[in-house]
């Protein structure tokens, strides 16, 4: 990637010996791409904790070592200064690489779209404001042009494109986009920026338009007749699946007092759901008593001693315990629900990527989003106690390593990087796949479902190799999830409050309780953890709805289900 090599070419010393701080206030060097081809460029990375006595270690470095370290404090640099005389201070940001855009919608932009961007930017002689900025980058990065919608059907094949696809437009360029053009009178503007930004939508809007207006569909180019037609053809499809689901209700009813009951519960009711047999209705009623279950037990699920509740928050006491000395490799997937696990250990152990798994069931932190639920794995607390610092992956790694000063913490495209920490035998390795939670958003539950798409993407997940060499190097494989997912369809949402996540809108966040249950509905209810931020007041979407435009049919996560709240947590052997 060109972007990556201008920007390891400033940042990469021409010879070993001396230490490299680097001023890095977009995150940049957290980026898997960048640390992939700094470790090509046979570059350590590191951070600077400001103090005097980690930089001694660096005074005397052998010729082939080139140690990175990442700066927090520029304004710390007189201590490196009055301690070393060879080092080198270099400072990187995107204004550095592409100064000719706008800044933060670059940043918007997912990395896999760099390339094009700084290629885009090579042509440039003036800089852009942030509107033609996005403009440009609609036309030129994703082939929406805001001239050919206008005329015609051009709308439409748009819609088309990105009904089909993942790669859907940065929230700023598509606000961009949308107050570009004047839409048909039918299709507002905040549908617009709705559509552009997910497939879902796009899709949705699809089918709305081929029932009231075949005509128009038809003339807008084979491909739109053919996303229409399945559609409606979907419609007509029965959904609800006969089987002894029945058993379920009996089942919640008999056991499902205690916290471990309900965790064993989750186990049952995922391998039912995977061959067939519950049905919507079951479904439903099953999670509206889990939902009560909730209101009455989670305050006291928080700070119960049992061992056998896993939680999220403790999962990393608990491994500890269990594991002791043993190396460990923990794999943590975004969105693996117990349902889509069964279908993935299911195919893993078809091909040989395992032998077995030892499943249990755990609970995910309330609201079931990354930045709440993930989070809590690497803080090992309940939101109510993290720290002030925004949620990211720096975050993560700091405090995986603050935690472990033997571990590692990479994303799954980290290769150099995961084969590194196996050659030195780090005795904890933590790998995060964010790759199962994009392909669940693009889920369509009316042309698919999470269990074949679960299916597909553990046939060519790069984990299978990653757990291979884990376990050939002795370690032990431990999967587990943030959250889970849930299909869900859209019935309008209030226009205030904030969705959690740009594609998570199984929750709306409020600061302040009376507003936010003065929105309450029977669709949407207040529902405050007592681990929660003061202000943070959660409105769930009930059941399997969501807050999104009527109609939209979608896989999200956020809410209270036991599709989002149950994760597993599973050792796996050869």
């Amino acid at each position: 990637m060109r972007w990556v090599e201008a920007t390891v070419r400033k940042v990469a010393p021409s010879f070993g010996g001396l230490p490299t701080f680097c001023e890095d206030s977009d995150a940049l060097m957290d980026i898997p791409e960048i640390r992939e081809a700094l470790r090509e460029a046979a570059m350590t990375i590191g951070e600077w904790d400001g103090e005097p006595g980690s930089l001694v270690a660096l005074k005397c470095l052998r010729p082939d070592e080139r140690p990175l370290l990442i700066v927090r404090e520029a304004s710390r640099r007189h201590i490196v200064e009055a301690c070393l005389v060879d080092y080198q201070w270099v400072s990187i940001a995107i204004s550095d690489i592409m100064p000719r855009f706008n800044i933060e919608l670059v940043k918007s932009v997912p990395t896999h779209q760099w390339d094009k961007l700084f290629e885009l930017h090579g042509t440039l002689r003036y800089p852009l404001n942030l509107r033609d900025t996005a403009l440009l980058v609609a036309r030129t990065v994703y082939g929406v042009d805001t001239l050919a919608i206008k005329y015609g059907m051009g709308w439409l094949r748009v819609l088309s494109c990105l009904a089909c696809g993942d790669d859907t437009l940065p929230l700023p360029v598509a606000r961009e986009v949308a107050q570009a053009v004047d839409w048909p009178r039918d299709f507002s503007a905040a549908a617009a920026v709705e559509a552009l930004q997910s497939p879902a939508v796009a899709r949705t809007l699809l089918l709305a338009k081929a029932a009231n207006d075949p005509t128009a569909v038809d003339d807008a180019g084979p491909f739109v007749v053919t996303i229409a037609t399945v559609l409606r053809e979907s419609r007509q499809m029965p959904t609800d699946v006969p089987g002894a689901s029945v058993d379920l209700l009996a089942l919640w009813a008999e056991q499902c007092n205690r916290p471990s009951d309900v965790l064993q519960f989750g186990l049952t009711y995922a391998a039912a759901a995977v061959r067939g047999g519950v049905s919507l209705e079951v479904k439903q009623e099953v999670n509206a008593l889990f939902y009560q279950w909730l209101q009455q037990h989670y305050a006291l699920l928080l700070s119960a001693p049992n061992p056998e509740t896993l939680r999220l928050p403790r999962l990393l006491d608990k491994l500890d315990a269990e594991y002791q000395g043993d190396k460990l490799l923990l794999l943590i997937i975004d969105s693996l629900s117990l349902r889509a696990w069964e279908v993935v250990r299911q195919r893993w152990i078809d091909d040989g990527t395992i032998g077995t798994a030892d499943t249990r069931a755990a609970f995910a932190i309330l609201p079931t989003i990354t930045s709440l639920s993930r989070r809590a794995i690497f803080e090992g607390k309940s939101p109510n106690r993290f720290s002030d610092t925004i949620h990211s992956v720096r975050l993560e790694r700091q405090l995986w390593t603050a935690r472990y000063p033997s571990g590692d913490y990479h994303t799954t495209t980290e290769h150099l990087g995961i084969q590194d920490s196996f050659a030195r035998s780090r005795n904890r390795i933590c790998v995060v796949d964010v790759t199962w939670d994009k392909r669940g958003h693009s889920i369509d539950p009316r042309l698919d479902s999470i269990e074949s798409a679960a299916d597909v993407w553990a046939d060519k997940t790069e984990l299978r190799g990653i757990i291979r060499t884990g376990l050939q190097h002795g370690y032990r494989v431990v999967i587990t999830a943030d959250h889970g997912q849930v299909e869900c369809r859209g019935t309008g949402r209030p226009n205030v409050g904030i969705l959690s996540e740009e594609r998570s809108k199984r929750v709306m966040i409020f600061e302040d309780e009376a507003v936010c249950n003065a929105h309450a509905s029977s669709t949407a209810q207040p529902f405050h953890p007592s681990n929660l931020p003061t202000r943070v007041w959660p409105l769930f979407a009930m059941g399997t709805s969501s807050f999104d435009l009527e109609g939209v049919e979608s896989v999200s996560h956020g809410g209270l289900t036991l599709d989002e709240v149950l994760v597993p947590v599973a050792e796996v052997s050869a």
